[in-house]
């Protein structure tokens, strides 16, 4: 009898460990290389030289030449599908060395792997981490994950970091002197029914807790044709409310999505209670937005939105702003994706100063490869296309296969601002990529 149960688990045994060898995942690694060669000026406040006139608006223009490299790995189900490793990378030189003190510019967008074994996983590096204060943060550090079920759990602790990535060379930002971040966050969600997570971030420097953030954010479809959503952002530090939103989705009929929604920021809130911008006044936002989504085939889809505002200065003796935003996007496509063209335009007037923003882009692929990309914007104020405010951007660009995983295309860019009447931007890049995948 002893030997037959031990006989039985050890085929139990064997057949677990078939059945989760089976269900490895495969092992992919995707890489890609890219290299950009750009031509463009650069703008710099300066009134050194000579006495600096209105006309010139103080600034002034230092040709640039700069050579990037850019790299980005992402490899998953290593190591019996227990790794993962993701990186993004770049690094420019500036060819016609218009500052001596700058030639060279790079940085580590990402650069994090991750190590799973059960239900537990840790991971390390510079990553960025989507939930805590609105917009997320970089960190270098280190965190823990664990699920069980439909509940996760996570928490992390590290140093906040602001990548670059910019392709010119020069002075990138980033945080100067001691600064630490830590948080965590407490997940449940219910596949196709409802999901709801809390997290609490703080991110001190020069020993003060500048952010102290709690967030809250749930999703629920309490009906196939319905969707709901919401978020809200607490600053915990100097108790209030820093950002909220909640929307509604309803699909009403087949090709048609009836969308409303409500939004809330208050900037200040936002800022750590280091930064010397944090005392000065800044304008509460509220907008109640309604908006429509039509996409009567898979070939074209229309979306129009319209939204009403509100600004006020908290402690002001003003009365509060009202503003407006209307805007529209129409896609139309060839069956095959070939072809793709998208027309969109925006009215925006928050009280101060109207604006108007018009963009067109298409795209076409000749002979299954060689791709054509046409795109033009305009902006301009209620003062007209005459005003020195209007901008206006048309780009030209071109890619085709070289063989195997190259790619060459080149890119010409005509650019009207309030710092140039006319400048021209020219861009020749190359990228190589490599994909593979299989079973461990």
């Amino acid at each position: 009898m002893r030997r037959a149960l031990t006989l039985a688990l050890l085929g139990l045994l064997h057949a677990r460990s078939a059945g989760a060898q089976g269900a490895l995942p495969e092992a992919r690694v995707r890489m890609r290389l890219d290299a950009l060669f750009r031509g463009v000026p650069r703008y710099v406040l300066t009134a050194s030289e000579r006495q600096a006139t209105a006309d010139e608006r103080y600034w002034r223009a230092t040709a640039l030449a700069p050579w990037v490299s850019r790299a980005v790995l992402d490899a998953s189900g290593l190591y019996r599908g227990r790794v993962e490793a993701h990186l993004s990378a770049w690094g420019a030189v500036d060819l016609a060395v218009s500052d001596p003190g700058h030639f060279a510019a790079g940085d580590l967008a990402v650069a994090w792997a991750r190590g799973r074994e059960g239900p537990w996983s840790v991971w390390l590096g510079r990553r960025f981490v989507p939930w805590g204060p609105p917009g997320g943060l970089h960190v270098d550090g280190v965190g823990v994950e664990a699920r069980a079920g439909a509940f996760e759990a996570e928490a992390m602790v590290g140093r906040p970091v602001t990548p670059a990535y910019g392709g010119a060379a020069g002075a990138q930002p980033g945080f100067d002197g001691v600064t630490a971040t830590s948080g965590a966050r407490l997940g449940w969600a219910s596949p196709g029914r409802a999901a709801v997570s809390v997290s609490y971030v703080e991110r001190w420097a020069r020993g003060v807790a500048g952010v102290r953030a709690l967030s809250l954010d749930a999703s629920a479809s309490p009906h196939a044709k319905l969707e709901l959503r919401g978020s809200l952002a607490l600053d915990a530090a100097g108790v209030g409310v820093s950002q909220a939103s909640a929307d509604l989705e309803w699909f009403a009929l087949r090709a048609l999505t009836v969308g409303a929604g409500y939004g809330h920021v208050d900037p200040s809130r936002l800022l750590p209670r280091w930064s010397i911008l944090s005392v000065f006044a800044t304008d509460v936002f509220d907008e109640a937005r309604l908006s429509l989504a039509w996409r009567p085939s898979r070939a074209v889809s229309l979306r129009v939105e319209g939204a009403g505002q509100r600004y006020a200065t908290p402690g002001a003796e003003e009365a509060a702003r009202w503003g407006h935003r209307v805007e529209g996007a129409l896609r139309v496509s060839s069956s095959d994706r070939a072809r793709q063209c998208t027309v969109s335009a925006s009215r925006r007037d928050d009280g101060v100063r109207p604006l108007t923003v018009i963009r067109v882009a298409g795209l076409w692929t000749v002979g299954g490869a060689l791709a054509l990309a046409l795109e033009a914007a305009l902006a301009v104020d209620d003062d007209g296309p005459s005003s020195p405010r209007t901008s206006a951007y048309t780009r030209g660009s071109v890619e085709v296969p070289l063989g195997g995983a190259w790619r060459l295309g080149a890119s010409v860019d005509g650019v009207r601002s309030p710092l140039a009447v006319a400048e021209l931007r020219g861009l020749v890049h190359a990228s190589w990529t490599f994909e593979r995948g299989g079973r461990p």
